[in-house]
């Protein structure tokens, strides 16, 4: 047994999704095979059961995990809403009244929900994208790419989203110039999408089509509850930062509450335009097998999460590196693209290994180069994010769509790959143009 604990923590990880994406191949819901996989690691990493049962409960319980729990389902109840009344197809039909061209709508939808740094964003575009796709041969495969794709093309740019501010707050490198580096690699990722995905569907003759001309205000008007979520949110959240410096008793409100709380606004406006006022309705619409999945899924991913803390894991392999000897190319290629792969998220790279990054850099005498290798991190990590099984948006879209996540994958591996390509020329390029003195 001592054999097993002291087996190095990279190879335990990459072990234990092995046997998650094995399980799933089984066809055991994803859910399940995490919390299976996060037991497991738990016992390899030895850690006593009281030890992962205080774990999984924390996780459970941590005010991430309700936010997000929370969040997921009212987007979920948003979006079902809107589907069981009409309101999306109506919305759907005024936007292909204003732009006939399927391409352009396809990739509209998923990015301006993206432009809301909204946890599971993802599940509130895919029936846009659905409904969008029914007169094209689009294989549901091609519409997880869509959806994902450029759901995610601005989070390299857009301020709003905390992994990028984090960031900055990191290294000390100002919004506005971490802006102009990154927005490149946003637009570079339009053109792998459109590209990539986009282009290579064959699309029906513009006289095949059937649609219905439109005006823009109908289109504004069918798309006020959306609007209302990403306008109100952002204005809420600036209002809360504001509040916040004036009352104290605001700081344990979460961040999100803005968001929560629109969306809150947003299903009940779409019930009152819809005339949805009886019981009955109310209770097909909340009471929803696919929602209490959901939930679950994402309790399971929040608990993977905290035994990886618990037992270690990360900083383990973060130290395994550095004690190597490994260049610091290599260390801040492959760290942030490792956790961000693990564990799914852009936040949690970017606080886990930037620090340490950063660190070695100043060790390095390399502190004046900070700016170039923060673009090569941030991308790296993002890449690993985007690969992630753990993304929930890969997971909520992938479980939307039914499709097969392994084949997803095999799509996922080219953009992916020339976007790291680009990270990489951007690299290079930044050290020419770019230093902190």
């Amino acid at each position: 047994m001592e054999f097993l604990t002291n087996i190095p923590a990279l190879i335990k990880v990459s072990a234990t999704f092995a046997i998650i994406t094995f399980l799933m191949r089984l066809k055991i819901s994803l859910g399940s095979a995490l919390l299976a996989g996060s037991i497991l690691l738990g016992f390899w990493c030895a850690l006593s059961p009281v030890q992962i049962a205080t774990s999984m409960v924390r996780s459970i319980l941590d005010e991430k995990s309700i936010v997000l729990s929370l969040i997921v389902s009212l987007i979920l109840v948003l979006s079902h809403s809107l589907e069981k009344t009409g309101h999306m197809q109506r919305l759907l039909d005024s936007f292909k009244g204003v732009s006939q061209n399927v391409r352009l709508n396809l990739a509209v939808f998923p990015a301006l929900i993206g432009l809301l740094p909204m946890p599971g964003g993802a599940i509130f575009s895919a029936p846009m994208v659905d409904a969008l796709s029914k007169q094209e041969s689009i294989t549901p495969e091609q519409k997880t790419l869509i959806n994902y794709w450029f759901r995610h093309v601005w989070e390299f740019s857009w301020p709003l989203y905390p992994g990028f501010i984090l960031t900055c707050a990191l290294s000390g490198i100002s919004v506005g110039n971490f802006f102009l580096a990154q927005f490149p690699l946003t637009l570079f990722m339009l053109l792998v999408g459109y590209l990539g995905i986009i282009r290579p569907i064959p699309m029906l003759k513009e006289s095949d089509r059937t649609y219905h001309r439109g005006s823009l205000t109908d289109f504004l008007v069918e798309l006020f509850p959306i609007l209302l979520v990403i306008c109100g949110s952002l204005i809420g959240g600036a209002v809360l930062h504001l509040l916040r410096g004036l009352w104290n008793g605001l700081e344990h409100l979460p961040k999100e509450f803005p968001l929560l709380l629109v969306l809150i606004l947003s299903i009940l406006w779409v019930w009152w335009k819809n005339g949805i006022d009886n019981i009955r309705e109310i209770t097909q619409i909340l009471i929803n097998r696919s929602l209490v999945a959901m939930i679950f899924m994402i309790l399971a991913i929040m608990i993977f999460q905290g035994i990886l803390k618990d037992s270690n894991s990360i900083s383990e392999i973060s130290q395994s590196l550095i004690a190597g000897h490994v260049p610091i190319f290599l260390i801040v290629l492959v760290l942030p693209f490792i956790v961000g792969g693990v564990v799914g998220i852009t936040i949690a790279f970017v606080g886990t290994t930037f620090p340490i990054i950063f660190s070695l850099l100043s060790s390095f005498g390399l502190h004046n180069e900070i700016f170039p290798y923060t673009i090569l991190g941030f991308c790296a990590g993002y890449v690993g994010v985007l690969l992630s099984p753990l993304h929930v948006c890969l997971i909520l879209t992938n479980a939307y769509f039914s499709t097969d996540l392994n084949r997803i994958y095999r799509f996922l591996w080219f953009p992916c790959t020339a976007l790291m390509t680009a990270g990489i020329v951007s690299f290079f390029l930044s050290r020419l143009l770019f230093t902190i003195s």
